[in-house]
């Protein structure tokens, strides 16, 4: 079985390569690379990724090489090479350094505390990283250039966190550029750049919040207790995309996005005033993976993105076709609805049915809080509320 080493070229510039990896080179018959790899002074094969896979078909003796830029285990086609051709090579990886070490050590910003990401070829949900997290690395390519995601960060309500954007890295034109998200984002960035992005602002995503840390006015708002076991029934998990119809003053949205860190919710409510809450609640909390939609569901649901969860706290009386909707968007959805009144509750139980939810689950909450009465506490009773469960 002949030998296939994947090798880490490095930033670009060939004097980055490990001696290890320059000696392998030296003995290579057969060097290949995508086209994203200067040829330098190497004999190198450049290839599209599809090219390269034909190329590697057909081994030959002695050692072969393929280059990838970076790291070969940081976000490099190795794994497919592995998956694909293990039957047909002994395959052995060299570490280069990757672009984010090299920009790292640049800027002597440490990255053993940050957030790493790619988003070249991918979407990677760059704003709920910055949201929640101070430092976050980025690798930048295809339509998510530096400055397209800087727009993203600005559109979002994150304008003003610190960016630096490294180009060209290692090369003689290597280039960086900070300043504010907003600031860069009319900038024209090279295609394969690198970002650092510092949010000084970021919210603790650990603690639950109370009643009072929301702004209210005279729309209804879910009680806190109600709320967190809402969310316990949703069981999010950080990824999901989740929907929250009839939301209010948005503090089960708020809530959601935390839990979301890495995801996004949207917040459906058909009442104009309560979305101006929703708003203020997002910015207070500074919840940018939340986008609102003033509508009555189950309009403007249709082109949102697949949702994982789904909570209903108010449906307008389209509870049937909402829920529909939600079917037909994600057979495998989970769908928490909360309710305080008996048509409400049935509505909810017959559409659940209709639609094929087999695990049904009803709980009935009562709560009571104390209240001073002269020099007594006495407990004052609130209206009891249904959090309704339903899953395939």
């Amino acid at each position: 079985m002949e030998k296939l080493f994947i090798v880490g070229f490095g930033p670009g510039d060939e004097s980055l390569l490990t001696t290890r990896s320059q000696a392998i080179l030296s003995h290579a018959k057969r060097i290949f690379s995508t086209s994203r790899i200067s040829k330098s002074s190497l004999e190198i094969q450049n290839f599209s990724l599809s090219e390269l896979l034909i190329q590697l078909h057909n081994p030959q003796i002695g050692i072969t090489v393929v280059l990838v830029s970076g790291d070969c285990c940081f976000f490099s086609i190795s794994k497919q090479l592995i998956d694909e051709f293990s039957n047909l090579y002994k395959i052995e990886l060299i570490n280069g350094i990757s672009s984010i070490q090299y920009f790292s050590a640049k800027l002597a910003i440490p990255y053993d505390d940050a957030q790493i990401i790619s988003m070249h070829g991918r979407n990677n949900r760059i704003v709920p990283k910055v949201c929640y997290h101070k430092k976050v690395f980025a690798l930048t390519g295809g339509k998510y250039k530096a400055h397209n995601i800087c727009e993203m960060l600005w559109a979002s309500g994150l304008g003003d966190v610190h960016v630096i954007v490294g180009e060209n890295l290692s090369y003689h034109n290597e280039r960086i550029k900070q300043g504010t998200a907003n600031e860069l984002k009319d900038y024209i960035f090279d295609n394969l750049s690198v970002m650092y992005i510092e949010n000084a602002n970021i919210q603790n995503i650990h603690i639950s919040l109370c009643d009072e840390d929301f702004i209210r006015d005279d729309v209804p708002m879910t009680k806190e207790e109600v709320r967190w076991l809402s969310l316990q029934k949703l069981q999010i998990m950080p990824n999901d995309i989740v929907y929250d119809i009839g939301a209010g003053t948005g503090s089960i949205s708020v809530e959601i996005a935390r839990k979301t860190y890495d995801g996004f919710v949207y917040a459906i409510e058909t009442n104009t005033n309560a979305c101006d809450l929703i708003n203020m609640n997002r910015e207070k909390h500074k919840a940018y993976n939340m986008t609102i939609i003033n509508k009555k569901a189950p309009e403007g649901i249709e082109s949102l993105p697949i949702p994982q969860k789904a909570l209903i706290g108010g449906s307008s009386g389209n509870m049937d076709s909402i829920i529909k909707c939600l079917i037909e968007k994600n057979s495998d959805i989970r769908i928490v609805a909360n309710a305080i009144t008996l048509q409400s509750i049935n509505q909810i139980l017959e559409s659940f049915k209709k639609y094929g939810f087999i695990c049904i689950d009803t709980i009935c909450v009562n709560i009571s809080k104390s209240k001073k009465a002269g020099g007594y506490d006495i407990m004052t009773a609130q209206n009891p509320v249904y959090i309704i469960t339903g899953h395939k």
